[in-house]
């Protein structure tokens, strides 16, 4: 692919210095300023007339954009990316007509993990393009929104916005609106972006309403029934210069909105009105269950109601009932995070951070496939991933965004993630292509950190996570400071070095390709450095005593453990005190079912202390929480799907459904259901079909398997 040209930006840009935002995360030298403004709200309007035939619009944008065609709300995006591989959305138009493209482009002009901002890049890119290939000219007409305003709130993740009726130019979208006096966009300074076709669907969005709305002292409380993205809508009559004030939180406290989340965001927003009848227009979304609308005893509210966004999901094709030990709704509330946080990728939260975390990727990827049998999310996922290799060959925890982070546990999960796709689509071809950037990632490893050996040695350039937060970590006893870590040997880095070795080797089997079985030396040497024979179990580091949950459950999950060890490994995680955090959690008991000690699994899985899914339920979770309780740390986001390990869990591991590329059928049916669980009817997609689990008390489990297109026909 060549560099587009075509990019149209503000005159007021021609100052703006472009930078290059990406670089390791130990490098604190500060980047050169852009002089470019931030939270910059743009209106632009452009007019085509179409001849006969089917058109196409191909849309992009830097940071973002909504969209509307003739008046009417068309859609946003582009999906966040690296400049290498920056998508663009289509549009069909019909022909023989006038077409006014509306839109409301953005730039944040932040650091963080949402978007590739604060490089002093602004602008779109835009072309209509006929039945014979021929382009359409578009005249565009812009002008600079000043109804925005706000603090930055999250980790920088995003501005407030109070909003200023009088300042917003209403019907701007809509034919006929008169833009004779606003200004002209020019040619952008630059032009390297490499474009290619949106990967993955635009996202749905739709309208919710409140599941109840009742007074409280100065106006409304609004209940939506469950945690959500999008933004409030509403409208409004008063006077100009009148103030509502909006609020919104994920619970309540004294029965009214805590607008100041646990997880450091606050929203409290003003709208200021201008006279007669207002409409609100929020521009980026926030995560939410309710909503309060405060205002003036002579203002009149009316139309309030969510518009709730995220990735497609048909909502028919996964489901849980089982009322047994609050299985069905461990898994509803899983599924709501997943539906929640798969935006234009698989975000950690909707609220803080925004950004799509490796680690967490692995398990929310997984939930999602097993809720919508889509594997583009997964693909565009890994893409992101692998195009972060230029910025470090280790790869960065979070991609695609500006800001850098560097997880050594993430980088060598990534081959799970890649295996994930073949387990799930049996495609070679995806497969081969992403086998060199694994090779080349675990390479770069061994040369850097590989003793003699074969095991890691002071990985000191990376963060070591180990778990998060760092209270949930079982007392493991090798010093993780950051950014340098302690040095010596210690054992969950080296257990995910040989998982990653692994996998590795397994896909190049997959492949029928010759592999080196690194992993044997490394395994050997695993077990002389951490195996403690007294306790059957493995120790924190190479000198240590201490057998931890965490120096245990990857080295389970990947087969390190001897057999001698499984019992002592069940006690471990069975004895009260010993907890982890909800990701660890996932490959703790992934280990249990590896052992075929499914009887401990589902018993951990619907645990009634405080460190099991059914203490989110008791808390009012409708989402999965970051922590398994709302006070375990202390900028808990109450919406995180890296807790969605209970789908795969319940999915595979108790109901029995396992992707196997190497079947005819792509799967196995192996349950592992509790004899006494009755009334349990699991349904889940896969590869075009509709997988359906059932199980009566006393009865073994049955299996149904319809085709996806009758289902949905019906």
């Amino acid at each position: 692919m060549s560099p587009h040209t075509g990019w149209l930006t503000v005159p007021e840009w021609a100052h703006v210095r472009q930078i290059d935002v990406f670089r390791r995360e130990q490098d604190n030298s500060p980047l050169p300023p852009t002089g470019a403004p931030a939270n910059l709200h743009v209106l632009a309007r452009g007019a085509l007339t179409l001849g006969p035939g089917e058109h196409r619009l191909r849309l992009t944008a830097d940071d973002h954009y909504q969209l509307w065609l003739n008046g009417v709300y068309a859609g946003q995006g582009p999906a966040p990316a690296y400049p290498e591989r920056y998508p663009y959305l289509t549009y069909p138009l019909a022909g023989e007509q006038t077409v006014t493209v509306a839109l409301h482009l953005y730039y944040q002009g932040l650091v963080n993990r949402v978007w590739n901002s604060g490089d002093g890049r602004f602008g779109l890119w835009a072309e209509a393009v006929g039945p014979n290939g021929a382009v359409c000219p578009i005249e565009w007409r812009y002008r600079i929104c000043t109804a925005y305003s706000g603090a930055p709130v999250g980790y920088e993740t995003q501005f407030l916005e109070d909003f200023d009726a009088r300042q917003y130019p209403e019907g701007w979208e809509r034919p006929g609106f008169d833009d004779r006096d606003w200004g002209r966009l020019v040619p952008a300074l630059w032009a390297d972006y490499r474009l290619i076709p949106q990967e993955t669907e635009p996202l749905w969005e739709g309208e919710r309403l409140p599941e109840s709305v009742r007074p409280v002292p100065g106006g409304l409380l609004l209940d939506f029934g469950r945690e959500l993205a999008g933004t409030l809508h509403l409208s409004a009559r008063g006077h100009a210069g009148q103030t509502v004030i909006l609020r919104l939180g994920e619970e309540l406290e004294k029965g009214r909105v805590r607008c100041e989340l646990r997880c450091n965001c606050r929203y409290e927003e003003r709208w200021t009105l201008d006279e007669g009848e207002n409409i609100l227009h929020p521009y980026d979304y926030r995560a939410f269950r309710y909503a309060e609308v405060l205002y003036p005893r002579d203002v009149e509210v009316s139309d309030l109601h969510a518009e709730e966004r995220h990735y497609p999901m048909d909502e028919r094709l996964s489901d849980l009932r089982c009322p047994t030990d609050e299985l069905g709704d461990i898994f509803a509330i899983c599924k709501n995070a997943v539906r929640c946080c798969t935006q234009e990728g698989f975000v950690d939260c909707c609220t803080r951070e925004k950004g799509q975390y490796l680690g967490d990727a692995v398990i929310t990827a997984r939930s999602h496939l097993w809720l919508t049998g889509d594997p583009a999310m997964l693909r565009k996922c890994i893409g992101d991933f692998l195009a972060s290799a230029r910025i470090s060959p280790t790869l960065m925890a979070v991609a695609p965004g500006s800001l850098m982070q560097e997880i050594g546990d993430y980088s060598l999960l990534f081959p799970l993630l890649v295996w994930t796709d073949w387990e799930f689509t049996g495609d070679r071809d995806f497969l081969a292509r992403c086998l060199p950037a694994v090779s080349s990632l675990l390479d770069t490893f061994a040369r850097k950190w590989q003793r003699p050996d074969g095991l890691l040695e002071t990985v000191d350039e990376l963060w070591n996570l180990v778990d998060w937060p760092d209270n949930l970590r079982d007392d493991y006893d090798f010093p993780l400071p950051r950014p340098i870590v302690g040095q010596g040997v210690h054992n969950v880095i080296n257990a995910l070095w040989y998982g990653a070795l692994a996998t590795e080797e397994r896909m190049k089997a997959a492949l029928g390709l010759p592999a080196e079985n690194r992993s044997d030396r490394v395994k050997a040497a695993f077990l002389r450095a951490f195996y403690r024979r007294p306790q059957r179990l493995f120790a924190d580091s190479a000198v240590s005593g201490h057998c931890s949950l965490h120096a245990n459950l990857y080295a389970a999950f990947f087969g390190l453990l001897p057999e001698e060890g499984w019992d002592a490994y069940e006690r471990l995680l069975c004895t009260p005190g010993r907890v982890c955090g909800v990701l660890p959690m996932y490959f703790a008991l992934r280990g249990l079912g590896r052992m075929g000690k499914y009887d401990a699994l589902y018993r951990l899985l619907t645990r009634t202390d405080a460190y099991g899914w059914r203490n989110m339920l008791r808390e009012g979770a409708t989402a999965c929480f970051e922590a398994w309780g709302k006070e375990q740390k202390w900028n808990t986001s109450l919406c995180h799907p890296w807790a969605s390990g209970a789908i795969p869990l319940i999915v595979e591991e108790l109901a029995g459904l396992r992707p196997d590329p190497y079947s005819r059928s792509g799967f196995r049916f192996e349950p592992h259901l509790p004899e006494e669980l009755d009334g349990f009817t699991l349904r889940a997609p896969f590869r075009g079909s509709l997988l359906t689990v059932t199980k009566r008390r006393g009865c073994a489990p049955t299996l149904e398997r319809t085709e996806l297109e009758c289902f949905t026909q019906n």
